[in-house]
């Protein structure tokens, strides 16, 4: 139980990445459609506006991309999708450090430092780094979770008896095959732990639909010969 809270917890580690891509995007999506809708945002609003995108822009690129590094070393299987999504937000990541850095050493703009053929490739890594960071971590914490924790099943995966391997048992429940002393009422070989989940089990027995089904076939023939005794009657 300790285990599985636990990786529960670094799942959630995604989630919180994927709420600060959202941190990062919102304010200038917000920024974007109202100067397009021609109303002017008074200047303290829009700078801390995008202090709060700029500071969240760095949580999700240094930490997001830490955190798909190590899902990808953990990842059994299907490291393929995080591998690109982490290569591809570290390309994106440099392509928006470096000029930056270049620009303070130079004490200019970083607008000069980029030059005007170079302005859309820079904004448009600047809106991929934060989206690929948190798509691969949403990914890693689909592969991370596991089927017992995304699909609630009553009787979890099945083992060698049906009720031998139950996910996430409640406490006082008894599971051990030796505890379960009611077997089904219609010969199925599966066995319970009181005798009403014994008779409850019944609609989806396929013992007694199986019996069921017999016994439909023995009255319909039963009622197909009586009925051909009354015509053959005089």
């Amino acid at each position: 139980m300790q285990a599985q809270s636990n990786r529960r917890g670094r799942a959630h580690l995604g989630v919180l990445f994927a709420v600060a891509a959202v941190t990062v995007t919102a304010p200038r999506l917000a920024l974007a459609y109202l100067a397009a809708d021609g109303v002017e945002v008074p200047t303290t609003w829009r700078v801390d506006l995008l202090a709060v995108s700029s500071v969240a822009t760095s949580i999700v690129l240094t930490g997001g991309t830490a955190y798909l590094a190590h899902a990808i070393a953990v990842a059994s299987s299907g490291r393929a999708a995080l591998v690109a999504c982490w290569a591809a937000a570290l390309g994106c990541s440099g392509a928006l450090i470096a000029p930056a850095i270049v620009a303070s050493l130079r004490v200019q703009p970083l607008a000069v430092v980029l030059g005007t053929s170079r302005h859309w490739s820079w904004s448009v890594c600047a809106v991929l780094a934060v989206d690929l960071v948190a798509s691969g971590a949403m990914l890693a914490d689909a592969r991370r979770a596991g089927p017992d924790e995304g699909v609630v099943h009553p009787v979890g995966i099945l083992d060698s008896h049906p009720l031998t391997n139950v996910a996430d048992v409640p406490q006082g429940v008894v599971t051990s095959a030796t505890a379960l002393l009611y077997p089904c009422p219609w010969g199925c070989g599966r066995r319970f732990a009181t005798r009403d989940a014994a008779n409850g089990h019944g609609r989806h027995c396929t013992a007694r639909a199986a019996l069921r089904k017999a016994a439909a076939s023995e009255n319909n023939d039963l009622a197909g010969g009586a009925g051909g005794r009354e015509v053959s009657q005089p």
